[in-house]
């Protein structure tokens, strides 16, 4: 979902509560604060080389011992009608900053208005090796990854040795 996306859906249900759902269907607690809403440029080399830069907007959640606090889209479309000093264009993606037993960084999925509730779908987002033209990487699926006993990287432009990292 992207900022101008985002900010429409909030427009378009005034004083609807905000709620966040992981793709396993945990909740956010629904007292959550919006800390920050920022504009994040990554600025980056990948294994094979290729200078490449990636930008979004990161909403920070924290949630905190205030139970009784709601943010409604009115309050946070009025933070991200302020975020044009920020050079944020509505293309951008937007993400979600969240506190768990680390910090997860996840993308906004898609929404659904339901009773005067904005649910967002966050997903999960995953690594993944830009340059396996360069590499000859062969991409295992998460859920077939198994953890392996640390060994000395291979040659190649993702391990040491070789022309890459």
């Amino acid at each position: 979902m992207n900022l101008e996306q985002f900010h429409q859906t909030l427009k378009q249900n005034p004083g609807a509560e905000l709620l966040f759902r992981f793709s396993n269907g945990n909740m956010l607690a629904p007292h959550f604060h919006v800390t920050e809403v920022g504009k994040v440029t990554k600025d980056f080399v990948d294994c094979g080389g290729t200078r490449r830069t990636s930008e979004c907007c990161m909403l920070q959640t924290l949630v905190a011992d205030d139970i009784d606090h709601r943010i409604s889209s009115d309050k946070l479309a009025g933070i991200i009608e302020k975020t044009d000093v920020l050079g944020l264009e509505g293309w951008f993606d937007v993400e979600a900053e969240v506190q768990t037993e680390t910090i997860g960084i996840y993308s906004l999925a898609s929404v659904a208005a339901d009773n005067g509730k904005l649910v967002f779908e966050l997903a999960s987002k995953s690594t993944a090796c830009l340059a396996p033209d360069k590499c000859g990487l062969d991409v295992i699926p998460i859920s077939d990854a198994a953890p392996v006993a640390a060994t000395e990287p291979d040659a190649g432009c993702c391990g040491g040795g070789g022309g890459g990292g």
